[in-house]
C-alpha cells in the first residue's frame, strides 16, 4: 500500500482494532444465523415428505406406518347423505375391482347420479408435521376445476384411532359442484405402537364406598389440550396414548406430553411427561390416574416426571376436558383437574353418562319379568339390572337349567359400563364355578345393548321391528365361562350425529406456534328438555314466504323434545307451525332430520345440515331442509338461531354463540379484586360477590375452616364458555399442606340458577384444591343474560382429602396468600439468579484484538464457503434465504376448505382467512 499522507499510515488505533474487530463478529453472527436458518429449516423439511409406497417411516422416533392392511379385496364405499347419496369408492395400496366410466386400473371412483366419475388413478402417500394422508391423482376432467387443479381429486386422511369403530370414515361435506373431496379414514395403523407392559382393554376401578364402577374409557376418543400457562402447551388423551397426528407427534407410549412450539428440534418439541395409565385409583374418595414418565426431571435429575389426574364430578358439565392445576411442590409432579360426569358415582341404578354427558337410561327394563332364552338344550333365565327370579339363586342375575340342575351364571348388579369401543353393557360376576383352558373359574354373564334402530330414540316408536314392538334379546355365545347376550333396545339409542369437529388452526407464518388440531364442540347447545324458538329476520323480498302466524322450533344435532304438540314426524331436528291464537300448533311440517355431522369452516365457524324434510309446500318434488350456521361471538351467550333466507325451499338460519368460542384470558386487578374483560369491557368484583366474604371462601380442610383469599398477585383467569364459567388459577399458603405448606388452587364460577359450592382437596407432594362455585352473578360477566338451567339441586358443600408424602420444593411466584385463620400472611418472593455478561470495558486491546480480528476473518472465510457450498446444492436453502429478507408479521389465521381448490384446511395451512371465507360451503 503507498501512502499519499503520513496519517494514512499512522499505526492503528485501540478504537480502531475495536471498531474493526466488531465488525467482523457482526459478519460471523450474520453467517451463523443464515446458516441456523438452513439447518433449522431441515429439521422442519424432514417434517414433510411424500412417497409412492403405501408406509411411512416416522422421521422423529424411527417409528413405520405401514397402511397396506387398508388395501381391500373390493373396495372401500363412503356415502354422502347431504349430497343426494354420491357414492366414492376407492382403494388403498391397489386399484378396484370393477371398472369406472368403463376404464380399468382406477384407484378411486364417484357414483354421481348414476353416473360413474375417475376422481383417482393412482396415489401418493404424504406427510406433513404428524398428519398423513393420500392425495389421488389423474382423475378424470372436471366442468368446474381452476387453472391449477383442472381433474378430480380425492383426499384421504389418515387419523389415529386405537378402537376399531362401525364406521371409520367419513365424507366431509362439500358443494355439488365441488372438484375435490376429502375422506377421513380413523385407523390403528395411523397410531404409534403401544408397548406390550401398557396395553390394556379396560380403564376401570371399583369403588369400594358406593360399590359401583368407574369407568374412564370413554374419553380415551380424543385428544385434549390445556396451556401450561407459559406458552406451551399440554396434549393429554386418558387411558390411552396421545393420539398420533398434526403437531401431535409425542413419544411412543406417552399420555401426557408437553408441546413446546418454540423448541427447535422436533425431539424436543415433544416431552413425554407420563406414561399410558388405565389402572385409575380412589385414593380416600379421590378418583385418580398417576401417570409415571421417563423423562428425567430438569428440576432433579435424580427423579422423572409424574403427572396427576384428579377426576371430579359434574353431571350437568358439556365438553369435559383437563385443565392444568400446577406444578407440585417436588418441581417435577404436574397436577391436572378433570370435571367429567364420568367421575360421578351416585348415578341413579341402570343409567349411565356417555363422554358428551348423554344420559342412557335402561332402569324400564329393570321393571320388565325375566326373560327365558333356549340354546343347545338349556334353558337360559335372564334379567336386566335386578334379580332375575326363580330358577335363579337369591342375587342371581342370570342362570341355566341343564337336567334339572340351576348353574348361576353371575349375580345381579345395576352398572351399565362402556367398552373401548363406546357400547354399553352390563357384567354379572361370581357366578358358580366353570372349568376352562386356563383352570377353574366362575361363570360370569356379559349383556351388550345395541340400540334397535338406525334412526333415534324419539322417533323408535314409530319404526318398524324391536324399536316398535319391544326388545329383542339373543345369545351370542355361551363358551369360556361367560355368557354373552345381545340386547336390541330403543334405549340404548344415543344421539344420532356428532356434534364435534377438529380444525386445524395455524397461529403463525410457518405452522409451529401454538399450531394445532382444535376441538369445535355444540354439545352444550342441545337441550334435552326443550326446543329453541328462532326468529324471523327475512328480507323483505322473501318475507311474503312466512306468513305472520309461522313459527319455527330447532335443536342442535339432535331431534326436537316432543313438546307444544307439535305434529311434525318423530326424530325431526327442525320444524314449522302455523300457530293458533290461541297458541297451538297446527299444519306442522318436517324442515329435516339430523343426518350429517357438524361440520366446520374455520375456528369460528361451523356448520350443521337437516336433510330429507317434508315436501316443500311450494314445491311437491323438492324436500325441505334447514342449514345451520354457527358463529363465534362473546358477546351472544348461548344465543337465538335467526331465519335470514329461503332458497328453493332451503332454509337458512344463523345462529351467534360464544358456545365455541376460544378462551380468553382476562384481566386480574390484584388492588381493587376486579376480574376483567378487556374486549367486552366487563367487570367482576369479588370483595361485593355474595358468595365471598371480603373476597375470601371458606373451605372445610382437615376439620377446621380454612380462608382462602381470591384477591391477591399472579391469579390467571381465563374464560371458558364452552361450560359457561371462569377459571381462576392461584397458589395459596396453608401450613397443614405437604412440607412446603401450598396448595394449588382452581376456582370454577359457573353460571348457574343455582347458588352451590363444593371443594375438593387431594394432597400428592403438593396439595390440590379445586374449588367449584355456582352462581347466577357470574353469568352477565359471560354475557349470559340468563341463569344456566342445568338441572342442580339444592346447596351442597363437600369436602374430601388424600396425602402422601411431599417433598422440598421452590416457590415461583409471587402471590398474596391466606392463612387458615383469613389473616394475610408475607408474601412468597422467587428468587432468580441471573448471570451477568462479560464486560466489554474489561476486554483486552491492543495486540490481542489483532489476533482476534485475523481469527474472524479466518472463520468469516470458512463459514463462508460452508454457507455457499450448502446453498449451491440446495436450491430450497436458497429459497429460504429468500424469504428470510422479505418475511413480515402474520396475524392469527385461521385455514378454510375452498370449494373447488385444493383444501388449505387438510393440507397447506397457508391461506388467510378473510371475513368473505364466511359464504364459502364445503
Amino acid at each position: 500500500m503507498r501512502c499519499s499522507l503520513p496519517k494514512d499510515c499512522a499505526a492503528p488505533t485501540q478504537e480502531t482494532f475495536r471498531q474493526m474487530r466488531f465488525h467482523h463478529w457482526i459478519s460471523l453472527i450474520l453467517l451463523l444465523f443464515c446458516c441456523g436458518e438452513s439447518f433449522a429449516a431441515d429439521a422442519v423439511d424432514q417434517l414433510k415428505f411424500s412417497t409412492q409406497e403405501c408406509k411411512i417411516k416416522e422421521p422423529i422416533y424411527g417409528s413405520t406406518f405401514d397402511f397396506s392392511g387398508l388395501r381391500s379385496d373390493l373396495a372401500h364405499v363412503v356415502e354422502s347423505v347431504s349430497n343426494g347419496g354420491d357414492k366414492f369408492e376407492f382403494n388403498i395400496c391397489g386399484n378396484l375391482s370393477r371398472t369406472c366410466n368403463g376404464e380399468s386400473n382406477v384407484a378411486a371412483c364417484l357414483k354421481k347420479q348414476g353416473k360413474d366419475y375417475i376422481i383417482g388413478r393412482q396415489h401418493e402417500l404424504f406427510y406433513n408435521n404428524g398428519k398423513m394422508y393420500l392425495e389421488y391423482k389423474g382423475g378424470a376432467k372436471c366442468d368446474n376445476g381452476t387453472a391449477s387443479n383442472p381433474n378430480y381429486q380425492l383426499h384421504v386422511m389418515l387419523s389415529c384411532d386405537y378402537t376399531l369403530d362401525a364406521q371409520p370414515m367419513h365424507i366431509t361435506p362439500y358443494a355439488n359442484d365441488a372438484c375435490s373431496f376429502y375422506i377421513s379414514y380413523e385407523t390403528p395403523l395411523a397410531c404409534l405402537a403401544i408397548p406390550d407392559a401398557l396395553q390394556s382393554n379396560s380403564c376401570s376401578v371399583r369403588d369400594t364406598k358406593s360399590n359401583g364402577t368407574f369407568d374412564l374409557m370413554p374419553l380415551s376418543d380424543s385428544n385434549y389440550r390445556t396451556s401450561n400457562r407459559q406458552d406451551a402447551f399440554f396434549l393429554i388423551n386418558v387411558c390411552k396414548p396421545v393420539l398420533y397426528g398434526e403437531n401431535s407427534m409425542c413419544p411412543p407410549g406417552s399420555s401426557i406430553c408437553l408441546y413446546n412450539p418454540k423448541a427447535s428440534s422436533p425431539k424436543e418439541r415433544f416431552i413425554n411427561f407420563g406414561n399410558v395409565q388405565s389402572r385409575p385409583v380412589v385414593e380416600r374418595g379421590q378418583l385418580l390416574l398417576r401417570h409415571e414418565s421417563p423423562t428425567p426431571c430438569a428440576k432433579n435429575s435424580s427423579a422423572n416426571y409424574t403427572s396427576v389426574i384428579y377426576f371430579s364430578c359434574d353431571k350437568f358439565i358439556r365438553n369435559a376436558h383437563p385443565e392444568f392445576a400446577g406444578l407440585g411442590a417436588d418441581s417435577c409432579t404436574y397436577q391436572f383437574n378433570f370435571v367429567t360426569p364420568l367421575a360421578c358415582n351416585d348415578l341413579e341404578p341402570c343409567t349411565a353418562f356417555t363422554a358428551t354427558n348423554e344420559l342412557l337410561d335402561l332402569s324400564a327394563l329393570s321393571k320388565k319379568p325375566a326373560r327365558t332364552l333356549v340354546k343347545d338344550g338349556r334353558n337360559y333365565t335372564i334379567a336386566v339390572c335386578a334379580h332375575a327370579g326363580t330358577p335363579c339363586q337369591e342375587n342371581g342375575g342370570a342362570c341355566y337349567e341343564q337336567n334339572s340342575t340351576t348353574i348361576s351364571l353371575g349375580n345381579s348388579n345395576s352398572q351399565l359400563r362402556f367398552n373401548q369401543t363406546g357400547s354399553l353393557y352390563l357384567l354379572y360376576e361370581d357366578g358358580a364355578e366353570c372349568s376352562a383352558d386356563s383352570g377353574i373359574r366362575r361363570w360370569s354373564t356379559k349383556i351388550e345393548f345395541v340400540c334397535a334402530n338406525n334412526a333415534t330414540k324419539d322417533n323408535g316408536a314409530n319404526s318398524a321391528g324391536p324399536a316398535a314392538g319391544g326388545d329383542s334379546l339373543k345369545i351370542i355365545e355361551d363358551s369360556n365361562c361367560q355368557l354373552l347376550i345381545q340386547y336390541q333396545t330403543p334405549l340404548a339409542c344415543r344421539e344420532p350425529i356428532k356434534c364435534k369437529a377438529s380444525v386445524y388452526v395455524d397461529h403463525t407464518t410457518d405452522g409451529l406456534g401454538s399450531s394445532g388440531d382444535e376441538l369445535i364442540d355444540l354439545t352444550p347447545l342441545i337441550s334435552a328438555t326443550d326446543n329453541y324458538e328462532a326468529r324471523v329476520e327475512l328480507p323483505a323480498s322473501l318475507e311474503h314466504l312466512v306468513p305472520k302466524t309461522t313459527k319455527f322450533f330447532l335443536n342442535v344435532c339432535r331431534p326436537l323434545v316432543p313438546k307444544y304438540q307439535l305434529g311434525c314426524a318423530g326424530g325431526s331436528a327442525a320444524c314449522m307451525a302455523k300457530v293458533t291464537a290461541s297458541g297451538a300448533p297446527e299444519e306442522e311440517r318436517s324442515m329435516g332430520f339430523p343426518l350429517v355431522s357438524l361440520t366446520q369452516r374455520n375456528r369460528t365457524y361451523a356448520e350443521l345440515l337437516y336433510l330429507r324434510g317434508d315436501p316443500c309446500p311450494t314445491d311437491n318434488t323438492t324436500e325441505l331442509s334447514t342449514r345451520l350456521l354457527f358463529n363465534c361471538n362473546m358477546r351472544a351467550g348461548r344465543g337465538q338461531p335467526v331465519l335470514r333466507s329461503i332458497d328453493d325451499c332451503a332454509y337458512r338460519f344463523e345462529w351467534e354463540t360464544n358456545v365455541f368460542c376460544p378462551p380468553h384470558e382476562c384481566t386480574f386487578s390484584e388492588d381493587t379484586c376486579d376480574l376483567v374483560h378487556d374486549e367486552l369491557n366487563r367487570r367482576f368484583n369479588f370483595k361485593s360477590a355474595p358468595f365471598t366474604k371480603d373476597g375470601r371462601i371458606e373451605i372445610d380442610y382437615n376439620g377446621t375452616k380454612m380462608a382462602v383469599n381470591i384477591c391477591g398477585a399472579h391469579r390467571k383467569a381465563m374464560t371458558d364458555y364452552s361450560q359457561a364459567l371462569v377459571n381462576i388459577f392461584f397458589t395459596h399458603e396453608s401450613p397443614n399442606c405437604g412440607r412446603e405448606g401450598t396448595m394449588n388452587v382452581q376456582i370454577r364460577l359457573i353460571c348457574s340458577n343455582q347458588t352451590e359450592s363444593s371443594s375438593t382437596i387431594s394432597s400428592d407432594q403438593q396439595c390440590n384444591l379445586l374449588y367449584v362455585q355456582r352462581t347466577p352473578s357470574i353469568c352477565e360477566f359471560l354475557s349470559l343474560g340468563a341463569a344456566q338451567h342445568d338441572g342442580s339441586s339444592s346447596s351442597s358443600s363437600s369436602s374430601s382429602t388424600s396425602s402422601s408424602t411431599s417433598t422440598s420444593s421452590t416457590t415461583t411466584s409471587t402471590t398474596t396468600q391466606a392463612s387458615p385463620a383469613g389473616k394475610p400472611t408475607k408474601a412468597a418472593t422467587s428468587t432468580t439468579t441471573t448471570t451477568a455478561a462479560p464486560d466489554p470495558a474489561a476486554t483486552p486491546i491492543g495486540p490481542t484484538a489483532s489476533v482476534g480480528t485475523i481469527l474472524a476473518a479466518i472463520l468469516s472465510v470458512t463459514f463462508c464457503v460452508t454457507c455457499l457450498g450448502l446453498f449451491a446444492f440446495s436450491p430450497a436453502r436458497r429459497q429460504r434465504v429468500r424469504r428470510l429478507f422479505r418475511r413480515s408479521n402474520s396475524a392469527v389465521r385461521y385455514s378454510r376448505v375452498q370449494s373447488n381448490e385444493e383444501a388449505n384446511l387438510l393440507l397447506e395451512p397457508n391461506g388467510e382467512f378473510t371475513e368473505s371465507d364466511d359464504d364459502m360451503l364445503l
